[in-house]
This record gives C-alpha cells, sequence and structure tokens, in this order.
C-alpha cells in the first residue's frame, strides 16, 4: 500500500480532514499568504465592492478565516467580522492581530449563530473543502445567518471535477478534498437558496498559487 493510500482514513471532504491539513500547515501558510492581499487588486476590490454592498452596520461573517488575512482587510475599512476555522492552529494565528474580529471554531456547514445575525459573509477559498453533494446545504446555511438584503461573498477555484492532495508547504497530512465548480453551477445553487448575483469577476492564477482559474461571486440574499 502506498504511503498516500494509508493516509485516506477519513472521507477527504470531511472536516476533520480540512482541519488536520491546515493545522499542519498554518505557520507556513501565514507567512506565504498572510500578507497575499497585497498582491492582489481584484481580490481587494472584490472585497471592497462588498463592504459598500453591506444592507447595514451589522457583523460580516469571514468563513474559513484561516490565519486572519481577510478579516483584517474587513476591519480597517470599518467592518465588525467574525471570523470562523476548523484548524485550531490558524485561529490561533489569527488572535495575534485580530483587531476588531472576534473568532471561533466551526464548520461552515453548521454555524454557531443565529439566523439573520449577519449583514454578510465572505468565504475566501473555503468552499471548495464542501463535498459537491453538500454545496447546496452550505449556501443555505451562509445564507440562513445573512439577513435578508444581505450578501454572501464567494472566491472559489474554477474547474470541473475535485482534486486531492496530501502535502503541502513541506507537510504531509491525511487526504484532504477541493471540488471545482463552474459559475454556471455555483450561480444555480446559489439561485436555489434565495440569492442573485451582483457581481461575478475571473482572473488567472499567480505563480505562487494553484494553477488554476479563480472565480469571485457576489450575491444579495432575497428581502423575502
Amino acid at each position: 500500500m502506498r504511503p498516500a493510500a494509508r493516509l485516506r482514513l477519513v472521507d477527504p471532504f470531511d472536516g476533520r480532514s480540512a482541519r488536520a491539513a491546515y493545522d499542519a500547515v498554518a505557520e507556513e501558510y501565514a507567512a506565504e499568504f498572510g500578507d497575499d492581499l497585497d498582491r492582489l487588486p481584484l481580490d481587494r476590490a472584490v472585497l471592497d465592492g462588498a463592504v459598500e454592498r453591506l444592507p447595514g452596520p451589522g457583523p460580516v461573517l469571514d468563513v474559513g478565516c484561516g490565519p486572519g488575512q481577510v478579516g483584517r482587510y474587513l476591519a480597517a475599512r470599518g467592518v465588525v467580522v467574525i471570523g470562523v476555522d476548523l484548524a485550531w492552529r490558524m485561529l490561533s494565528l489569527a488572535r495575534r492581530d485580530a483587531r476588531a474580529t472576534s473568532l471561533a471554531s466551526a464548520d461552515m456547514r453548521r454555524l454557531p449563530l443565529r439566523s439573520g445575525s449577519c449583514a454578510g459573509a465572505v468565504a475566501f477559498y473555503s468552499l471548495q473543502h464542501v463535498h459537491r453533494s453538500e454545496l447546496g446545504g452550505a449556501l443555505g446555511e451562509l445564507g440562513r445567518v445573512v439577513q435578508p438584503g444581505g450578501i454572501v461573498v464567494l472566491a472559489t477555484h474554477l474547474g470541473v471535477g475535485e482534486l486531492y492532495s496530501e502535502e503541502f508547504l513541506g507537510h504531509r497530512f491525511p487526504t484532504v478534498g477541493a471540488a471545482l465548480h463552474s459559475r454556471e453551477e455555483l450561480d444555480e445553487r446559489l439561485r436555489g437558496q434565495g440569492f442573485r448575483v451582483e457581481v461575478a469577476r475571473e482572473r488567472g492564477p499567480l505563480a505562487h498559487e494553484h494553477q488554476t482559474e479563480r472565480l469571485y461571486l457576489i450575491a444579495r440574499r432575497s428581502d423575502g
């Protein structure tokens, strides 16, 4: 049995797989990507556009917050941020510079927040770790915690099928999966959960990133 097969003891899309992977690489990930927004003008523009579209002063949920780079960017623009992540070591790094951000360990499929308690939710490169069969439910959970008229901001990898990894940034871990999505698929799933897409942007990968095209969507929850 090859080593990778021995590592695959848990469903690659189970939350425990993502937690193990990101806990293993937390420090290296923060060093490599913690200041990544400085070199990503489109990502910043999408986040700025999201801030402008917020329906009010309520908090914004940063889903899969990692070491907190997106939350810090939003907080610097006057947004109250709640960051959630499965990986405890990532949360530990985020707490070093939390600013206006509250942090908690949580799975995006089961968020520990009241319905309608957030003005918006941002999921930058976390949705791919949800199995395709659970995508609608995960988007529905984001819709549950976002107030009517609130927004959801998604950044994810374009493509078809799934990718699997057992090594990243010099660390090995149990197999973790990542689902690739098309714009049409996400648009359909968002509409099915009562959202309408207001902004869609795409960009190619940079040299230091995984070589997939990137998709950004800002969608608004219906008022009814």
